[in-house]
């Protein structure tokens, strides 16, 4: 594990140690009538309440500082407040306008997960991640227990409904990261760059998504950053696999977040046995500020930095032989920098823009052979929003990115060097309108267009979803688009003239959401074209690589999610199903690719118990098998690994430290000790017998154990 960020997860779960404030009070109607089943919640979270018979509310909330009260019941106008949560008991009263012949809203979640009145696919809180036991602290591994993701666990990025990690793109508030991923080692998994708690909530859409992201063939996941802070704290976190320092600055209308982190295995991987043989651990040193300010009276500037190193080395063996093995070095260096303003231009007229700046070099040796890649990424982008009427809202904006990235190698035992490179433009505008017909149904066509100034080419991809609601709480979605995304880095390099990969998407959804559960299932079809078909990797002759690929992808999936049953205990429950083949990179015709396990399942628990202030958390998955090929062999038809299963739990216990906290935390993943197959690979020569010996692809251990203690001083 090349980054270990769990010091996160205490972060989560410290916020169940601080003071919370207690939301009480009633509402009505104009006449002063109760309105008994009345929803209160605390906007963009999961806290709140519904109104007993005399229309009273209440309940608690670890939220801090100025945050929306939004309250609403069906036939009657919602109503937002802001409330300044500091700890204190809160008392409202509150009166609700009758609306005549309107029910509660509807919107669109085709592809994405809603929830409440919100206009966005929210699904992840900071601590939802934070504390998801599989996850272990990374954004991504978190959202592998969602329906529609498969787990990969020898590999990088999110796979998505049939599509490849790099199919699922990241943004930071609306900006494309061009590399969200730690770099990885053969076999073995990668994380994400960034801590969740540095964003505010992860918003994960699986498919058919607004034209304001582009560049994303399967999937789209958009990362807010947090705003002003509320007040000045310090923490500290130290773990069995580092240690990490930040601290928090606040003033009238700025704010200003400093910290510093350092990862470093040697000492897990010494006491706890791996199956890799190490040369040198993983370990890393990473910083990141954020830097808030308040223009006016609705502008915000956000400005977020991070920068990371990263090193590590092993001694590898491709094809598992008795032979020398290799050694691999691995060196990268990232700097990210995303800048953010907002503001509202008179009632009706809201402006976001944006500029991000992304630098990533990464260095590997393979013995004393040499492999460079250095990758620049700059983004600007504008967006416009008008509520033109109560029932009409447009979007429109434009957006330009700018790419370079060159590749260097050095082979030792002939001096050979060879060295390759590319600059590529990105422009695209777009435009969305969205129609509300009454609170029954809404629509939105979404049109973009893009240019790649490399290969001189321009797409539109239009795209269109509504939703239509059924009954007060249940409602059915459809959505369809049109969705690109250029050539990877590897194949651009060789092959200037490769076209964008294409995918279609439609997607047909129900949705049931009330008071803090909901269940939805989906059905989806895609199909891809132009993806990219290779003779062999790393090949530098550009005729070897063409957009003659395509393939399919079609399936359902199901999702619970509940925290309202039981006091204190919020759990989900996923299912996915996938039927899918391809023919792209060096296939020889369509096959199921080696990610893909047809059926996924997996189980979220979490259990905060008030009294001893400790938290619990479980986590249950299971994938069925995974087809897998020997490449030497051009009509193998293929096999299956053994199911994956993984049960892994934490225990949060927090303290109270003075004027501070302290939270003791222990992860252990796999608990139960299953011995999990990722893959295989295959000798490159048959043996005496005329068979292929195969090397099955492990994890680095069955079991991997985290203890940490982290610490929170205001």
């Amino acid at each position: 594990m090349k980054k270990t960020l769990l010091f996160l997860t205490f972060l989560g779960a410290l916020a169940y140690a601080q003071t919370q404030t207690l939301i009480t009070g009633k509402v009505g109607d104009e006449k002063g009538l109760p309105l008994p089943g009345a929803n209160v919640t605390l906007k963009d979270t999961y806290d709140g309440a519904s109104c007993d018979t005399a229309g009273r509310f209440t309940f608690k909330t670890d939220e801090k500082g100025n945050q929306t009260l939004v309250v609403s019941f069906i036939g009657y106008q919602p109503a937002e407040f802001v409330v300044d949560l500091n700890g204190k008991t809160l008392s409202l009263q509150v009166q609700l306008k009758e609306q005549q012949g309107e029910i509660r809203e509807v919107v669109i979640s085709a592809g994405a997960f809603e929830t409440g009145d919100l206009k966005r696919p929210l699904v992840l809180k900071p601590m939802d991640i934070a504390t998801t036991p599989s996850a272990m602290g990374d954004i991504y591994g978190a959202l592998t227990t969602l329906p529609g993701a498969q787990i990969v666990g020898s590999d990088g990025g999110l796979y998505v409904r049939g599509g490849e990690g790099y199919e699922t793109k990241t943004f930071i508030d609306g900006m494309l990261v061009a590399s969200p991923y730690s770099p990885k080692m053969p076999d073995l998994p990668t994380r994400s760059r960034f801590s969740p708690m540095l964003f505010t909530g992860t918003a994960f859409s699986t498919g058919g998504y607004s034209a304001e992201y582009g560049q994303a063939l399967s999937s789209a996941i958009n990362l807010s950053t947090v705003g002003m802070a509320d007040r000045n704290q310090t923490n500290v976190s130290l773990m069995t696999v580092g240690a990490s320092a930040s601290h928090t600055q606040k003033w009238n209308n700025t704010s200003l977040t400093g910290s510093v982190d350092y990862y470093d295995m040697y000492p897990y991987y010494s006491l706890v046995k791996q199956r890799m043989e190490w040369h040198r651990a993983p370990y890393q040193l990473s910083g990141n500020f954020m830097f808030r300010q308040k223009t006016g009276k609705y502008g915000l500037l956000k400005i977020f930095g991070y920068t990371s190193l990263n090193r590590s080395s092993l001694f590898y063996n491709y094809q598992g032989d008795t032979a020398k093995p290799s050694l691999i070095r691995l060196q990268d260096d990232n700097y990210y920098l995303n800048a953010i303003y907002t503001n509202q231009l008179g009632e009706k007229w809201r402006l976001k823009t944006g500029l991000a700046f992304s630098h990533d070099i990464t260095k590997t040796g393979i013995d004393n052979d040499l492999l460079k890649d250095n990758a620049n990424a700059i983004s600007q982008r504008l967006t416009l929003t008008n509520d033109i009427t109560d029932h009409i809202s447009l979007k429109f904006g434009e957006e330009l990115n700018r790419n370079a990235f060159s590749r260097g190698y050095f082979q030792y035992d002939s001096s050979f060097t060879w060295n390759t490179d590319f600059r590529l433009m990105d422009y695209a505008i777009y435009v969305e309108p969205e129609v509300r017909i009454r609170s029954k149904l809404v629509f939105r066509i979404g049109f973009r267009a893009e240019y790649l100034d490399l290969m001189h080419e321009w797409d539109p991809v239009p795209r269109i979803s509504l939703a239509y609601k059924i009954k007060d709480y249940s409602q059915v979605s459809l959505a369809f688009g049109m969705f690109r995304q250029r050539a990877e880095n590897q194949y651009l390099v060789y092959n200037h003239n490769l076209q964008s990969e294409k995918a279609t998407h439609l997607i047909l959804n129900y949705q049931y959401e009330r008071d803090n559960m909901i269940f939805r299932i989906e059905l989806y079809r895609k199909w891809y074209t132009q993806l990219v078909k290779y003779t062999l990797e790393y090949n530098p002759d550009p005729n070897s690589y063409s957009n003659a690929g395509k393939g399919y992808a079609q399936g359902v999936d199901i999702f619970l999610r509940d925290s309202r049953s039981v006091k204190n205990l919020d759990y989900w429950l996923s299912y996915s199903f996938i039927d899918t083949r391809r023919d792209y990179r060096n296939f020889g015709r369509e096959l199921v690719p080696s990610f893909i396990s047809p059926h996924t399942y997996s189980a979220v628990i979490k259990y905060f118990i008030e009294k001893t202030r400790t938290f619990l958390g479980l986590t249950a998955m299971h994938a069925s098998g995974k087809m897998y090929y020997n490449p030497f062999i051009t009509d193998y038809a293929g096999t299956k690994t053994r199911a994956y299963n993984d049960v892994s739990a934490n225990i949060t216990q927090v303290f109270p430290l003075w004027k501070s906290y302290v939270a003791v935390y222990t992860n252990l993943s796999n608990i139960l000790g299953f011995s999990n197959v990722y893959g295989y690979h295959y000798s490159a020569t048959p043996d005496a017998g005329g068979e292929y010996t195969r090397y099955p692809i492990l994890p680095q251990s069955k079991r991997f154990f985290i203890l940490g203690a982290f610490f929170v001083m205001q």
